[in-house]
């Protein structure tokens, strides 16, 4: 049989690829580099939805089986979850100024964020292979917002209470820091194709070639 990697993004619009034209964003960009690291091929499943809060990949993921199987079946997977909670969250912080919008919003997203990863675990159990879950951050898409670069620094912070031999962090942060004008789409929200590109060149940076290759022995 022939050695494979099947790999799973899962996540929101930053997973679908929203900004940037069909085949830029991230995913298609790291599945490409994945399989030069590799030397295999890199089955890709894509199991991305606009707009989804953690809440709601939380639900999609306990609930539809054909999730659930590719879970089980991949040994590499991608994530992008929590811009939306922050986005929710900011838009009536901005209009009243009361932190405990974005307190609450961070509280929830912590929550669910925990129970995607131990679903996920839940769902890997049994299961010989090793694999590997790779945890996109999250870059400022409201620079406008006040205090919003130390809210998007509170919700990085937690990802890395999750990092384990088999989850690791993906740092965005700093790529975009300062340079919005020219990596994110004209909505002023999603990234464009040069934002896309650096989300995936930060995964190639943050994956390793020995680990890829881990995954196919």
């Amino acid at each position: 049989m022939d050695k494979t990697i099947r790999y799973l993004a899962f996540g929101d619009s930053l997973t679908v690829g929203v900004g940037a034209p069909e085949g830029h964003g991230f995913v298609p960009l790291f599945r490409a580099a994945a399989e030069n690291l590799s030397g295999v091929t890199v089955h890709l499943s894509h199991s991305g939805t606009s707009g989804a809060t953690t809440a709601q990949l939380l639900a999609t993921l306990e609930t539809e089986f054909e999730l659930q199987q590719h879970v089980q079946h991949a040994n590499l997977i991608t994530i992008t979850a929590g811009g939306n909670d922050l986005i929710q969250a900011a838009i009536p912080y901005f209009e009243q100024g009361d932190s405990n919008l974005l307190k609450s919003a961070l509280q929830r997203y912590e929550a669910n964020y925990r129970r995607i990863i131990a679903d996920i675990e839940q769902l890997k159990q049994g299961v010989v292979q090793p694999y590997l879950i790779a945890l996109v951050g999250l870059y400022n898409p409201l620079p406008l917002v006040p205090d919003s670069a130390y809210w998007i620094k509170r919700f990085n912070l937690f990802l890395r209470k999750l990092v384990k031999p088999h989850i690791c962090l993906v740092h965005v942060y700093d790529a975009f820091e300062g340079k919005v004008s020219s990596h994110l789409s004209d909505d002023h929200v999603h990234p464009n194709a040069l934002g896309y590109e650096l989300i995936a060149a930060a995964l190639e940076r943050t994956i390793t070639t020995k680990q890829l290759r881990h995954l196919i022995d």
